[in-house]
């Protein structure tokens, strides 16, 4: 299993309904000025491991950053700070 899209899902694993909820809201509306959106009926009954896989598929090597900046977004600091620990140690291996 990709290592990037792996670290994603477990992440997720860590967020209740509703953070989830607000988690996909933001990939269908814009995580950023520069970060197209994934569109909404991509995700619409999507659970955590198919929103990672989604991300891969549209943000490529990128997915591990968009869903950090994510996190941040939706005040889920502490997880996106292990995210990206996750992400470095998948990296460097």
């Amino acid at each position: 299993m990709d290592a990037t899209k792996n670290a994603i899902s477990d992440i997720l694993e860590h967020l209740l309904s509703a953070e989830f909820k607000k988690f996909v809201w933001h990939l269908w509306n814009g995580v950023a000025g520069d970060i197209e959106p994934i569109p909404r009926a991509a995700l619409e009954n999507a659970d955590r491991q198919d929103v990672a896989d989604r991300m891969v598929q549209k943000y490529t090597t990128n997915a591990g950053t968009v869903a950090v900046q994510v996190l941040f977004n939706i005040n889920q600091n502490d997880l996106a700070k292990r995210l990206e620990v996750k992400l470095q140690k998948a990296n460097s291996t």
